[in-house]
C-alpha cells in the first residue's frame, strides 16, 4: 500500500500542479489559513488506494447504490469475521492462559499455537448464531 500511495501522490501532483511549483511553505500557509480545498482534493483522489478509508467509503456508496437499484429493503450483510482478541470465553479454553487479562501478544501466540481450539470455538459460535438468530 505504501508504494501505491507514493505512486498515486506523484500522479496527483502531476495532474494538479503543472502550472506552478508548489513548495512546502505554500502548503503550510494553506493549512494555517484553514484552506481545506487541497486536502479535500487529495482525500478524494486517494479513493483508489486499497484499504484506505476513502476506498472503503467508495465501496460503501457503490454497494448502497447497487441495493437501491435492485430495490431491496432491509438487507443485512454478515461477514462472519472473528474478534479473536476480544473473546474472554476463548481464552478460558487455552491451555497456557488462565488469565483473560493476558497481553495481546500472548493471546495472539495462543491463537497460533492452538488453532484447533480457535476453529472449534469459532464453529460453535457460528452454529449458535445460525441456529438461534438466523433460523428464527
Amino acid at each position: 500500500m505504501h508504494w501505491r500511495a507514493l505512486q498515486e501522490g506523484r500522479v496527483y501532483i502531476k495532474q494538479n500542479f503543472t502550472d506552478a511549483q508548489i513548495t512546502v511553505a505554500d502548503i503550510q500557509e494553506r493549512i494555517i489559513q484553514d484552506d481545506t480545498h487541497m486536502a479535500n482534493r487529495i482525500m478524494h483522489f486517494s479513493k483508489g488506494l486499497c484499504r484506505s478509508c476513502q476506498f472503503w467509503n467508495l465501496k460503501h456508496y457503490e454497494l448502497t447504490d447497487m441495493i437501491k437499484q435492485i430495490k431491496l429493503q432491509g438487507l443485512i450483510f454478515f461477514t462472519f469475521s472473528a474478534a479473536d482478541l476480544h473473546w474472554p470465553e476463548l481464552y478460558k479454553l487455552m491451555p497456557l492462559s488462565n488469565n483473560s487479562e493476558a497481553s495481546d501478544k500472548t493471546k495472539l501466540q495462543n491463537i497460533i499455537d492452538n488453532s484447533h481450539i480457535v476453529m472449534w470455538f469459532f464453529s460453535k459460535q457460528f452454529e449458535i448464531f445460525f441456529n438461534d438468530i438466523l433460523k428464527k
